[in-house]
């Protein structure tokens, strides 16, 4: 028996080496999986830290664009700002002179009338004192604003003296109402005299146009 029980223990103990050496070599690999694992753990953590670097770099690049775009948004905002009160103070001052001078003449001439509105000769023409009836200015003028308009008129004659009459306003002639338009248009005013021939003397005449307290054209011509 004693004999038996030394055969079964000798050959039991090479079953426990090789079990032994598989227990080795399974914790060796889980050792390796372990240590490749977390080497590529480690990887992936730099990968991300990385990356996390980067994506933080461009936010701070996006914000400081960000910013300057703002500053541009906003110096703009004040630029525009700026030019809308420049030019509703332009349209203001524009208005308040059209209501002063809503209109400025670019020429006057002087025509002979026989009163009836019928100019004798032509405007700008020679007048001869003996033909001369009524004196008619006819003005050219740019309208800035339409509405009603009157003018003052007055003539100075050959001595120089203002030439009125019993319904003459104060210091004037006449005066001339009429719609006043825009741009550019021609109009006779009233004409000063008499339906007789030869009204006038020989000399040199004035008219003066004004509109409140500014002249705004005057002509000089002569009836010979």
């Amino acid at each position: 028996m004693k004999h038996d029980s030394d055969n079964i223990e000798t050959t039991s103990k090479p079953k426990r080496g090789r079990t032994a050496i598989w227990i080795a070599v399974i914790l060796a690999l889980l050792l390796a999986g372990s240590i490749t694992g977390g080497y590529y753990l480690s990887q992936d953590n730099d990968h991300t830290k990385a990356g996390l670097k980067d994506a933080n770099s461009q936010i701070l690049e996006l914000q400081k664009e960000n910013a300057r775009l703002k500053i541009q948004l906003d110096t703009t905002k004040q630029s525009l700002f700026r030019e809308k009160g420049i030019r509703q103070k332009l349209e203001h001052e524009n208005d308040t002179l059209r209501t002063m001078f809503p209109l400025y003449i670019t020429d006057m001439q002087i025509g002979n009338s026989d009163g009836s509105g019928k100019i004798v000769g032509a405007f700008g023409k020679d007048i001869l004192a003996e033909n001369s009836m009524f004196l008619m200015p006819r003005i050219t003028y740019v309208g800035l604003k339409s509405g009603k308009c009157q003018l003052y008129v007055k003539l100075f004659d050959n001595e120089g003296n203002l030439v009125t009459g019993s319904n003459s306003p104060s210091g004037f002639s006449y005066v001339y109402k009429f719609d006043l338009e825009l741009n550019e248009h021609t109009i006779q005013l009233s004409g000063w005299g008499g339906s007789d021939r030869g009204h006038f003397m020989p000399g040199v005449y004035r008219y003066e146009v004004w509109l409140g307290e500014m002249c705004l054209r005057q002509k000089y011509f002569v009836l010979k």
